[in-house]
């Protein structure tokens, strides 16, 4: 899981264990219709994964939401 700014790097290794758990919620900024629980699988110390890691090394230009990772990126998180 990648933690935005100020840290700005992929502190922690989760597992998603439940999808689709219905929800609401709203607010002017907002809306939420359904929720995910996850596991913790690991953390990562923040200087491990930094974005200037994931860019240089990686090949990561932009963390905007989901996305997929390079093979590369995938066995070091291992």
């Amino acid at each position: 899981m990648y933690v935005a700014s100020p840290v700005s790097a992929i502190l922690y290794k989760c597992k998603v264990t439940e999808t689709d758990i219905p929800y609401k919620y709203a607010d002017e900024n907002l809306t939420i219709s359904a929720l995910m629980k996850i596991k913790l699988l690991k953390r990562y110390k923040p200087e491990k994964f930094t974005f200037d890691v994931l860019k240089e090394e990686y090949g990561i230009c932009a963390i905007r939401g989901p996305r997929g990772i390079p093979n590369s990126l995938s066995a070091a998180l291992k």
